[in-house]
């Protein structure tokens, strides 16, 4: 075992300590013996005089968000997610690209920013990831936030395990706002168009009534999505991820997509 895992598993177990002030009593011990001990040697002895007992197998932690420090490399938490920020790309020192993305989850403990690096930023971008989710995450490492908060980075050994998709039903939805997910039957033809936006951008946009057993709402599936409408008939079972309720006519409520909503053929009429 190394130096680094004696020192994650000291500090989960003394939360009034820092990694600082635990690297300055190993330096303290490898001096008072002379510099004749090890790092490992000196974190051990520390670990011991603290009252940590160090486990042999890798650091594996499952823990509350309120119990994350700064330092832990292998943590593993579960939270129902509160928010979702859209995908950033930065260039690197070597001119590379790369990209992240963050969510906000939550426990009964408080709530933690998460940080996905790269390919994991594609659950982003997929629509994977959604409000109201309860997602368990494995193996990321913790490190300090600009406001000095923990925060939880996943880089390519963490995971991401979504353990409920919340469906809403569609009488449920009474106000603006998302991104839902929703299933239902389409029971009008969808209504393909180019329309001209705001922004005097040309687009395409299907419109089509969903159905559900509780209720039924208009349906607004924009640009590349209108194109996969246009072929899906009345009777067709779909599920729409990521989709957002907006007011519409009269202010009733409508369903509209954005960019990162999916529509999945869930059952085809029967012909």
């Amino acid at each position: 075992m190394g130096l680094e895992e004696i020192v994650n598993q000291i500090l989960m177990s003394h939360s009034d300590l820092n990694r600082k002030q635990i690297m300055e009593m190993i330096e303290n011990k490898k001096r008072e013996a002379g510099d004749f001990l090890t790092d490992e040697t000196a974190a051990r002895i520390s670990a011991s005089e603290l009252g940590v007992k160090i486990v042999k197998k890798p650091l594996h932690l499952k823990i509350q968000i309120q119990d994350l420090v700064s330092g832990v490399n292998d943590a593993t938490v579960t939270g129902q997610v509160v928010s979702v920020y859209p995908p950033k790309t930065f260039k690197r020192k070597d001119w590379t690209e790369g990209k992240l993305a963050s969510i906000i989850i939550s426990d009964k403990s408080g709530t933690l920013r998460v940080v996905l690096w790269d390919a994991k930023v594609d659950l982003i971008e997929s629509g994977n990831i959604q409000r109201e989710q309860t997602v368990r995450i494995s193996h990321g490492y913790v490190r300090e936030g600009l406001d000095g908060k923990p925060e939880l980075h996943l880089g390519d050994k963490a995971n991401i395990k979504i353990l409920t998709k919340e469906t809403k039903k569609l009488a449920d939805i009474k106000e603006a706002g998302g991104p839902v997910t929703v299933e239902g039957t389409i029971i009008t033809t969808p209504d393909v168009r180019e329309v001209t936006t705001s922004r005097n951008e040309k687009v395409w946009v299907a419109s089509f009534q969903l159905s559900d057993e509780t209720g039924k709402l208009k349906v607004s599936a924009w640009r590349k999505l209108a194109e996969t409408m246009k072929d899906l008939t009345v009777g067709t079972q779909i599920k729409m991820k990521n989709i957002y309720a907006k007011k519409g006519y009269q202010d009733s409520i409508e369903l509209s997509s954005r960019y990162s909503t999916i529509i999945e053929v869930l059952a085809e009429p029967e012909k």
